[in-house]
């Protein structure tokens, strides 16, 4: 059980969340979209000193993001053959399946996070439609309650195997 993967799953998500959040930003701040009265569009990103080092950061850590994903994958895969991870399934591969117990504490993670995504999602709607937030920082809200279902689904399962 130490080296399952579906254990950690939700937390390779939330960090892969994070560098999508930090592309956002970057693009909210750096990047401008003009449209012309007969059709068409123009997307013009400016980048200063600053934001250009913030984008090769970005860059970077998405791409040893997806370096380490992929090989704890097949690490997982290779070690945990009756319990292997697609990066295709539509399936969540978080989702503990293997007995009636783990059937269980499954059942109530996503419980909570249905309760979570209850409230959120009309708090969220609200404060969108009652405040002028812009585009970038709907989007990093939205990104934001995403982990915040991944963070509910880990603890869940979390203080589960830490109780057996």
């Amino acid at each position: 059980m130490k080296n399952d993967m579906r254990f950690t799953y939700p937390l390779w998500q939330m960090a892969g969340i994070f560098i999508i959040m930090g592309f956002v930003v970057l693009v909210g701040y750096a990047a401008t979209m003009n449209t012309f009265p007969h059709g068409g569009f123009e997307f013009e990103i400016n980048l200063n000193e600053s934001s250009s080092i913030f984008l090769v950061g970005m860059l970077v850590s998405t791409v040893l993001y997806l370096l380490l994903f992929c090989l704890r994958i097949a690490k997982h895969n290779r070690s945990m053959p009756q319990h292997k991870i697609s990066m295709t399934s539509l399936k969540p591969q978080e989702y503990l399946e293997d007995d009636e117990l783990f059937q269980d504490v499954t059942k109530r993670a996503t419980q909570k996070v249905y309760t979570y995504f209850a409230w959120m999602l009309p708090i969220m709607a609200g404060v969108y439609m009652m405040f002028p937030i812009s585009r970038t920082w709907m989007i990093v809200g939205i990104l934001l309650v995403a982990a915040g279902q991944y963070w509910i689904f880990y603890r869940t399962i979390r203080n589960f195997v830490s109780s057996v």
